[in-house]
């Protein structure tokens, strides 16, 4: 089990860690889209979400953390993207 982020409080750094490599990844994939790279940011965005539902493992510490949680790390893939996109 990981340890809290805070003493009291119950968000772990696991969860902490999946949330930001989910909105970083959200952030670039959605970048990509807006200039014109679609198919990359497709494809990257396949990969994160294939890795954080467990259908494809990579060895990476990275990815077992998205595996392990992966709703933090979809939710904010998601809300990050969104961003992204509407501002650029």
């Amino acid at each position: 089990m990981s340890e809290s982020v805070l003493s009291e409080n119950t968000f772990t750094f696991r969860e902490w860690h999946a949330g930001v490599l989910g909105a970083a990844v959200g952030a670039f994939a959605s970048y990509l889209h807006a200039i014109n790279y679609t198919d990359l940011g497709v494809g990257l965005a396949v990969v994160f979400v294939a890795a954080a539902l467990g259908l494809r493992r990579y060895g990476s510490v990275a990815s077992r953390t998205v595996r392990r949680e992966p709703w933090y790390a979809l939710a904010a893939f998601v809300a990050v993207g969104a961003v992204v996109l509407a501002a650029a």
